[in-house]
């Protein structure tokens, strides 16, 4: 079976999304600045299997994840409006109603990715990783409740 393209327009879900997605991109770079600024010179830049640190670096590699998270996230919220492009384990979108959920998911998981990388950062700078798992456990039961409605809407 094969995807079928859906073609999502402008609405006011994906404005109101979009706008947040701004917003919250603006707040979480002046909150990871303000980290960073206030930062030892020399923090954890990796954490082991129990979560506690493991490699030290300089404080300038908090930027390199957070950066490319936030490029992960820009594209999240520019792939939403393509539902067909989404990788489904085994779903294919047939109807309008799947692809809603899908362009929905985009915009979720992106402005998640944004909270994931302030996570990061926060992490870093503390030296430990509760926010980071709090977050991976969202993201993964979003991704598992969003899953199960668009297999459901078949």
């Amino acid at each position: 079976m094969k995807k079928q393209k859906f073609k999502v327009e402008r609405s006011t879900e994906g404005t109101v999304f979009e706008l947040a997605f701004l917003s919250l991109a603006i707040v979480v770079w002046v909150a990871i600045l303000l980290f960073y600024n206030q930062a030892p010179d020399i923090i954890p830049t990796h954490f082991g299997p129990s979560g506690a640190p493991n490699a030290y670096g300089s404080k300038a590699h908090i930027f390199f994840p957070c950066i490319l998270i936030t490029v992960v996230a820009a594209f999240m919220m520019a792939g939403s409006y393509f539902p067909h492009s989404v990788n489904l384990p085994g779903i294919y979108l047939v109807n309008e109603r799947q692809a809603a959920l899908s362009t929905r998911l985009m915009r979720i998981l992106g402005i998640m990715s944004l909270l994931l990388a302030g996570a990061i950062a926060l992490d870093m700078l503390r030296g430990h990783l509760l926010f980071v798992l709090i977050m991976i456990v969202v993201v993964v039961l979003v991704c598992a409740v969003f899953i199960y409605l668009i297999y459901k809407n078949k």
